[in-house]
């Protein structure tokens, strides 16, 4: 964990069912992520779903300086009581955490190798 110059992502997909809510967790969510280092990367209403996610409208990339700070903000006690809500107001909801390439990768593959 933790390749040098690799940043870790939030990656989550879901259909949202009750959007008060759901507005609700973004008005604080967004406010929490700068405070843990993370910033929203990507965002789309009409995700093209595949597989699991058929029916999405939220798919979100958030993006943080490392993965033991994306793993480290999913764990604690603060986003846990966040998730609740996001998981009140979706449905079919996929969550992942992965780390990007580190910069040993980024130079390999500019390399072309």
């Amino acid at each position: 964990m933790d390749k040098k110059g690799a940043k870790g992502y939030w990656i989550s997909t879901s259909k949202v069912v009750d959007q008060k809510l759901f507005s609700e967790y973004v008005k604080k969510v967004r406010p929490w992520l700068k405070e843990v280092g993370g910033e929203i990367f990507a965002k789309d209403t009409e995700p093209v779903g595949k597989e699991q996610t058929v029916g999405a409208n939220m798919a979100v990339i958030c993006e943080f300086p490392s993965m033991s700070k994306a793993v480290e903000a999913y764990e604690s006690t603060e986003y846990q009581e966040l998730s609740i809500i996001r998981n009140a107001a979706t449905q079919n909801a996929t969550f992942t955490i992965m780390e990007g390439m580190g910069e040993a990768e980024k130079l390999r593959k500019a390399m072309g190798k």
